[in-house]
């Protein structure tokens, strides 16, 4: 089949980016054509074999309705069989909705943001019009599709977890070692792993933190006042070799569809603590450790073992990419019938 993938980039910076790239190496290597359309590619990514780019115009200010303008002058120019969305734009018949339901991501985080900018209404607009033009969406969690379906009143909503590269992400106890005597530290360390720390609970992570736990934070935001226990490490490459010298993963965040990096720690073999309000909490094999409030998490670091550990590795394990993606290709085969 002639399969469309449609976004902005195609890179390995973001979830939705290394879903992209992932997805359009599996169509190859089933024997399908698949097509990007993106306004950006990666330069070591140009020549991807099997994958054809066709390249999405986008002006500033107005960038976001500029690309959605792009992507429709460019699928009525061309036919294909399928047509997948991984952003907010029109002419799909499938719309992955990574990022779930816009309108829930600022309903939960407005305490914060207290206002909403010109791009949010856009984005809002947007959003809506992506699912009620899509045949089917698919959600990465069950949160994730009530929200489509809630706010959007979206027709169909396939509910199709994330992938997690277990090859990448497992347990490795030299790893765990170097780390740890590279950054000097012996007792139990919790690690806070994302971008956007106001969303993503750091707040909440730091006043819950044991007296015997040290946290590190890895992300690109800039470090906040904290106690001495907790270090700053910044944006990684790795972050894999953290997650391995880890003991356990705090992520309190205030909205997710699904939190790739709590998978990640799973496949590492470290329990992730986080909220309800992250989709990534249903597939947790325990209920205590979704956590909503700082007491919460401060008594489930108390219940973290190593035991807890081996049963989040095979929960990843039951969720390897390939599993995302066929189901991926078997809506939108469907679609094209």
């Amino acid at each position: 089949m002639k399969i469309a993938l449609v976004h902005r980039r195609f890179t390995t910076n973001g979830g939705t980016e290394r879903y992209l790239v992932g997805l359009a190496r599996f169509l190859v290597r089933v024997g399908h054509e698949p097509t990007v359309l993106c306004n950006e590619v990666r330069e070591d990514l140009r020549a991807e074999p099997g994958v054809r780019f066709v390249h999405l115009p986008m002006w500033r200010p107005a960038k976001a309705l500029s690309l959605a303008w792009s992507v429709r002058r460019a699928l009525a120019a061309e036919r294909f069989d399928a047509v997948l969305g991984l952003g907010r734009h029109l002419g799909h018949s499938v719309y992955r909705a990574g990022g779930g339901s816009h309108a829930d991501y600022l309903r939960r985080t407005h305490p914060i943001r207290r206002w909403l900018s010109p791009g949010d209404w856009i984005d809002l607009a947007l959003d809506r019009a992506a699912v009620r033009s899509a045949t089917l969406c698919i959600a990465n969690s069950e949160l994730g599709a009530r929200g489509l379906r809630d706010d959007y009143g979206a027709r169909r909503v396939e509910v199709v977890y994330n992938g997690v590269d277990l090859a990448r992400f497992r347990p490795d106890p030299e790893v765990r070692a170097e780390v740890r005597a590279d950054l000097g530290v012996q007792g139990k360390v919790a690690v806070f792993l994302g971008n956007g720390f106001v969303r993503k609970g750091l707040d909440v992570a730091i006043a819950a933190l044991p007296s015997d736990w040290a946290l590190w934070v890895i992300g690109g935001d800039s470090p906040v006042p904290a106690p001495a226990r907790v270090r700053f490490l910044g944006a990684q490459r790795q972050p894999e070799r953290f997650l391995q010298a880890a003991d356990a993963m705090i992520l309190p965040t205030r909205y997710d569809p699904f939190a790739n990096a709590c998978f990640e720690a799973m496949a590492c073999g470290v329990p992730a603590l986080t909220t309800s309000a992250n989709g990534a909490a249903e597939v947790l094999p325990e209920p205590w450790m979704i956590c909503d409030d700082v007491a919460a998490f401060s008594a489930a670091f108390a219940r973290v073992t190593p035991e807890l550990g081996e049963r989040c590795r095979a929960v990843a394990e039951a969720f390897p990419p390939e599993r995302s993606y066929r189901r991926a290709l078997e809506l939108l085969v469907e679609t094209a019938r």
